[in-house]
């Protein structure tokens, strides 16, 4: 059947305007015809600070992480016979391991009721190692908490040690200055954990017209022939408490020099000048200490016999 021209063109023209309707559904009219928006600024632009950093080598990733190492395993303490009586240098033989190890042993003596022992510990820590001031702190405080809940150390006056606290001066003797070396000498005593007996001696040489204020000398002698280390104070004043002072003072930097020079155990260190010199004695010197300084005292006098 032959269609009519007219209808051809009427549905030409349908089509057309149909296909003109879909091309301007999504036309932007704002926008001049054939221009074309540029991308945004991020896209085309980045900033010159990249966030991402660029991956590390492999040999720098194992430089700055190395491969974990398991901690070593802490050496196992060894109390010795705990049904046997200590002696004064208990627990000296563990030295080379190192204060660290001592603490260990001391604090687990302590946990199991044994705190004779644990006490010896901790004094190793002070003359047979170098601790750190921490450590030696921590020591320090053991000891003069431990100490008081003991009994002394020498029970028997036929195991003292005995030892002369000598001074001289040329100054009148004093009420007060015998007061004060009764004092100190019973002091010493009681730090030794009495195993010293400790006598003082105060010799003048009568001058006449000697100075009120002439200075004393101290040292300590034993048995022994060999001559003593001297040191020489100059109260002011006549004072018990200032001779008291002066006498402790004087003293504990004698006894770490009679130490040292004994050798075989680390001497005291030097004074903290706390202002008490009492807790000088009662923190770091050791009844150990004690014993070197006193045998050393005596000792030339076996040696001269021989």
């Amino acid at each position: 059947m032959r269609i009519p021209v007219p209808v051809v063109v009427v549905i030409a023209l349908l089509a057309l305007l149909g296909f003109w309707g879909l091309r301007t559904k999504d036309m932007d009219f704002l926008t001049a015809k054939g221009t074309t928006e540029p991308l945004p600024e991020f896209m085309t632009h980045p900033p010159d600070d990249d966030p991402t950093p660029p991956p590390l080598p492999a040999q720098e990733i194992t430089a700055n992480n190395p491969p974990s190492t398991p901690s070593p395993a802490k050496p196992d303490l060894e109390f010795g016979d705990l049904e046997s009586a200590p002696g004064l240098a208990e627990y000296s033989e563990h030295a080379s391991r190192g204060a660290g190890y001592l603490i260990r042993l001391a604090t687990d003596l302590e946990v199991q009721g044994q705190r004779e022992r644990s006490l010896l510990a901790w004094e190793r820590v002070i003359d047979a190692c170098h601790p750190s001031p921490a450590e030696r702190k921590a020591a320090g405080d053991a000891i003069a908490r431990i100490r008081p809940t003991l009994t002394h150390w020498n029970i028997d006056p036929v195991g003292d040690i005995p030892i002369t606290m000598q001074l001289g001066t040329s100054r009148k003797s004093s009420p007060n200055l015998k007061e004060a070396a009764k004092e100190v000498a019973e002091f010493l005593r009681r730090d030794s954990d009495h195993t010293l007996l400790v006598e003082p001696r105060i010799t003048t040489s009568q001058v006449r017209n000697a100075p009120a204020n002439a200075p004393i000398a101290i040292s300590f002698s034993g048995a022994g022939k060999k001559e003593p280390n001297l040191r020489s104070l100059a109260p002011k004043g006549d004072e018990t408490e200032t001779y008291v002072r002066l006498l402790l003072t004087n003293t504990y930097q004698l006894v770490r020099q009679g130490v040292e020079n004994a050798g075989g155990i680390l001497p005291p260190q030097t004074t903290m000048d706390r202002g008490d010199p009492k807790l000088d004695f009662q923190r770091q010197i050791t009844r150990l200490h004690w014993k070197v300084f006193a045998d050393n005292l005596n000792r030339s006098a076996s040696g001269a016999q021989n």
